[in-house]
């Protein structure tokens, strides 16, 4: 008989140990260590797993316009390079790990240990049970909002019910059928549902851990759920609910030279939801010389993430990389999901849509002004309809770069005509890959690794 374990730290890592042992067939996720769950404390334990903090994968911020690969190689060997350069497949090794997909069926497949069996779970009280029961299905609906912007077509309500999406799963039994791929409809219903059931049950606060769910957090995942729907009304409310339940303060970057003083991310006062990515604390992402050269060489985000920024030319690719975890050691580390400034950009985008120029630039406002030094800092301010909405798209490439979320971005703006050509370039300069307006390549395909074990789906194009 297997000994059982209640320790909380020593259950993050065997769950994740045990997580690696067998793989699912169509999830690509790793089916064992559930025997260890008995108590409350078991299954609060298992809501932080690692896997679950960082579900986010690194890989997402390499599809995006504001990436560089400089040393990307004339073969494409290396499964980033394959991302970078948006090609159909990112692994040719079947069977084998389902890069991206992989990452996210392996979180939902934890939330969903709780949500079939926390019920059973001995210890704590009946509001223990349905509290853990609803942070697991608000972080299901958060890992099924990024899979169907990935591997389906941009939500029209003319086409919804019949775009195909990603199978929805609720079971943990690996023996059940394989479920068919749901439409793009039925994945945002099941969004909606999940979290509109786990919101009675949601704490109010998470002050002393941000990486666990909250009814703000069930609001902000709702507003980024509209948004990306381009259901701009609902997406402005549900951000201002979000700024109405839980934090409401916008990080100072001014103060971030004193780096004793900056709470680490587990604890900041802006952070609505925190996740990270596996390579949050170890690597750097490469700017593009475009991306850089759009800052305003004052913004203090340039200091607090940025290396050799030198005299702000920026004329040699690859010197200037963000950082994480911060220039110097202890500066803020952004989240990779919700924050207060994130929903205030989707106020200010929303009322910039609706011509509000005013109220656009007022929620602009409350951001910019903690991102420069007060002397060097000026009101932006226009009556201009598309300006105002220019400025609060490149301030959501500046403040939520690199942490996973420009993709979606430009995948909304591809549908309402607003991307440009992007191109990939290797390390002389040649153009080696271009993502055209409308490219197929803006929906990814199923990964080979899946659709080995069903061939029966219908591939992407």
């Amino acid at each position: 008989m297997m000994k059982k374990y209640t320790n909380p730290i020593f259950m993050l890592a065997l769950s994740s140990a045990l997580l690696m042992i067998s793989c699912n067939k169509y999830l690509d996720v790793q089916p064992k260590g559930v025997q260890l769950l008995e108590t409350i404390r078991d299954y609060d334990a298992w809501l932080n797993n690692m896997d679950l903090l960082t579900s986010t994968p690194s890989q997402l911020n390499m599809l995006d316009d504001h990436s560089d690969l400089p040393t990307i190689s004339a073969t494409l060997t290396k499964s980033d390079e394959k991302v970078y350069t948006w090609q159909a497949q990112f692994s040719e090794q079947v069977p084998g790990t389902a890069i991206l997909w992989g990452n996210y069926y392996r979180a939902i497949y934890l939330h969903n240990t709780v949500i079939n069996n926390v019920d059973k779970a001995t210890g704590g009280t009946d509001q223990d049970r349905r509290r853990l029961k609803a942070e697991s299905l608000l972080g299901r609906a958060y890992e099924y909002l990024f899979l169907v912007n990935l591997y389906a077509k941009m939500y029209d309500p003319s086409t919804a019910a019949t775009d195909l999406a990603v199978p929805f799963v609720t079971s943990i039994d690996v023996t059940e059928p394989t479920p068919p791929r749901s439409t793009v409809q039925d994945i945002y219903n099941h969004i909606f549902e999940d979290i509109n059931r786990a919101l009675p049950d949601l704490p109010k606060d998470n002050a002393t851990n941000r990486f666990r769910g909250t009814v703000a957090a069930a609001h902000g995942v709702m507003a980024r759920a509209y948004l990306y729907m381009r259901n701009f009304p609902k997406a402005a409310a549900e951000a201002q609910l979000a700024l109405d339940n839980g934090p409401n303060v916008v990080f100072d970057y001014k103060s971030a030279n004193n780096v004793i003083s900056v709470p680490a991310l587990i604890r900041r006062p802006d952070v609505i939801y925190a996740k990270n990515s596996g390579l949050t604390y170890l690597g750097k992402e490469i700017p593009t010389l475009d991306f850089l050269k759009s800052f305003d060489t004052k913004d203090l985000r340039l200091k607090v993430f940025y290396t050799l920024t030198g005299d702000y030319s920026f004329t040699v690719r690859g010197r200037t990389n963000f950082q994480h975890y911060g220039v110097a050691s202890g500066s803020p580390v952004p989240t990779w999901a919700i924050s207060v400034a994130d929903m205030r950009l989707i106020l200010a985008e929303v009322a910039a849509r609706n011509n509000e120029t005013a109220v656009a630039c007022d929620q602009l406002d409350l951001l910019r002004k903690m991102r420069f030094p007060a002397a060097n800092y000026v009101k932006f301010t226009s009556s201009d309809k598309e300006v105002v909405l220019q400025k609060v798209l490149a301030e959501r490439g500046f403040e939520l770069a690199f942490c996973g979320n420009r993709w979606f971005d430009m995948r909304r703006l591809d549908a309402e005509g607003r991307m440009p050509v992007v191109n990939r370039y290797n390390g002389a300069g040649q153009i080696i890959a271009t993502l055209s307006p409308g490219s197929p390549r803006y929906v990814l395909q199923i990964p080979d690794q899946i659709l080995y074990f069903n061939q029966d789906w219908t591939q992407n194009p």
